[in-house]
């Protein structure tokens, strides 16, 4: 008779508690990790959004004499914006160079809406490090 064979095989239910106690404590630190890592990825692609309508408004400035009115991807097809995360917007102040690019997000942002004028300058109304 061999005897190894009164020995339990697998796991016992304190090894399997300890194990997903384990998996929690990571998920509680990871998860948050993870979701401002993703808003981050969301806010980065706003700003290049506006960057390439900044772009497009002094091309059609140069072409017309005069800035569009309005901003998406109809007037601007090489703009590709990503309408899910983000309305895009844009105000004309007096001026022939003053104009205001905006980003409104969509989604859960502290930044909240991000701007760029004709100067290429970024503010945003939220609090945090955004630009």
């Amino acid at each position: 008779m061999n005897k190894f064979n009164n020995y339990q095989k697998g796991m016992t239910l304190i090894e399997l508690l300890v194990t997903i106690a384990i998996i929690g404590i990571i998920t509680t630190f990871a998860y948050p990790a993870y979701t401002g890592h993703i808003a981050k990825s969301y806010r980065e692609d706003a700003k290049a959004g506006l960057v390439k309508l900044q772009l497009w408004m002094e091309e059609e400035y140069s072409k017309s004499g005069s800035y569009p009115s309005t901003v998406d991807n109809a007037s601007c097809p090489g703009c590709n914006l990503n309408l899910e995360r983000y309305d895009y917007g844009a105000t004309s102040g007096t001026g022939a160079n003053i104009y205001k690019l905006s980003a409104t997000p969509n989604i859960d942002d502290t930044c909240g809406t991000l701007s760029l004028n004709a100067a290429g300058v970024g503010t945003a109304s939220g609090s945090g490090d955004c630009w």
